[in-house]
């Protein structure tokens, strides 16, 4: 069954979400670029909050593809108490040389990492397969560019399909994000990702940095849990 996960840039926003909490809760920094990071110290205040009443996930930054960068970021926001860390991956001629350099390290964690690929930026095809020999836990697609483009608006369908059937072959938990609407979720769910991720969706206006609207929230709620 597909399910969902909602990105949270505070613990005020995290607060409002306690009567439909998603099941996963994301946390990063709209304001500073695809996959801004909070600090630890305010993942660990959300956590806190939840108290494992739903999982949850943070992001590290949009960092370059440098491995000991990378990997000092995921340990410090492991120690958030976060159920996942996830791990913006970007077009660059040494990301298979920094996937490799990092397999030790996650191997090493607790908490599982999953990768981000973007489906505006791909590092390319045959990264899939390196990210399970690299040890990651899943992979999730989403946009780079926020630019008021949709998810949709660059792989159609069938490209999400193979995605989700290619991450399940190499049994990697999977999901779709990327400024999904609401409207999305009756056309995403049959394709079976594990998660469907928003973020704009839940907010006024549709846009990503303004404040988390509840109701938006609880609508997107009913219609993954109830109407899937």
């Amino acid at each position: 069954m597909t399910r969902w996960l909602a990105s949270v840039q505070s613990v005020e926003e995290a607060q409002t979400l306690l009567m439909n909490l998603p099941d996963i809760l994301d946390m990063k920094d709209p304001a500073q670029g695809a996959l801004g990071a909070l600090s630890v110290d305010e993942v660990s205040n959300i956590v806190d909050l939840v108290a494992g009443t739903c999982l949850t996930s943070a992001t590290v930054g949009d960092l370059p593809m440098n491995a000991d960068l990378i990997m000092q970021a995921i340990r410090d926001m492991a120690d958030s108490g976060v159920n996942y860390v996830k791990v913006g991956l970007f077009p660059d001629c040494r990301l298979t040389e920094c996937l490799s350099e990092m397999s030790t390290m996650i191997g090493q964690l607790n908490v599982p990492v999953i990768a981000v690929i973007f489906a505006d930026k791909m590092p390319g095809k045959d990264v899939i397969p390196l990210l399970k020999s690299s040890g990651f836990h899943g992979v999730m697609v989403d946009t780079a560019s926020k630019n008021g483009r949709h998810l949709l608006d660059y792989w159609d369908e069938l490209s999400l399909t193979e995605f989700v059937e290619t991450a399940r072959e190499h049994n990697l938990l999977c999901g779709l994000a990327g400024a999904l609407r609401f409207e999305d979720i009756a056309l995403l769910q049959p394709i079976g990702a594990d998660y469907l991720g928003f973020r704009s969706a839940l907010c006024q206006h549709q846009k990503r940095t303004s404040v988390l609207e509840p109701n938006l929230a609880e609508q997107i709620h009913k219609a993954i849990h109830f109407d899937g």
